[in-house]
């Protein structure tokens, strides 16, 4: 429940920030740095450290943090502002969904009958609130 509030306040945070005049390059440098000096002492707090790994580990950090932060993060942070906030939030719940989806595409994992359930219920649901906000958006 702390993780959805967290979430709701940095996507509210931001679009505010961005619609006093704050743009995107500048708000995503402020909230990405401050992200970085919260999470840079974690390791050393349970006892590991940032060094000794292979090259390869290195890679998949920066591949880790190019692609769903720069990218995925910076878009959700943009579109906040362009389009019902309450959309860009529903879209986030996608993200078990496509990560289950490239598990089964890249690995073979097939998922529990209980998650492609839980799936179902999520698709149908953002469907629902989808509906519901663009005749919200065209009534108002």
């Amino acid at each position: 429940m702390a993780g959805s509030w967290a979430v709701s306040l940095y996507l509210l945070m931001g679009r505010e920030a961005q619609r006093r005049g704050l743009g995107i390059g500048g708000y995503i440098a402020i909230a990405y740095t401050v992200a970085a000096i919260v999470l840079l002492p974690l390791p050393f707090a349970f006892g590991t450290t940032y060094t000794n790994y292979p090259d390869i580990v290195y890679f998949y950090i920066l591949l880790t943090a190019a692609l769903p932060q720069l990218v995925g993060h910076t878009i959700l942070n943009w579109a906040v502002v362009q389009i019902f906030p309450t959309l860009v939030t529903l879209a986030i719940l996608f993200e078990p969904v496509g990560a289950s989806w490239l598990a089964y595409l890249l690995f073979g994992e097939v998922p529990a009958p209980a998650v492609l359930a839980g799936a179902a219920v999520l698709l149908l649901g953002v469907a629902i609130a989808t509906v519901g906000a663009k005749k919200i958006t065209v009534n108002s």
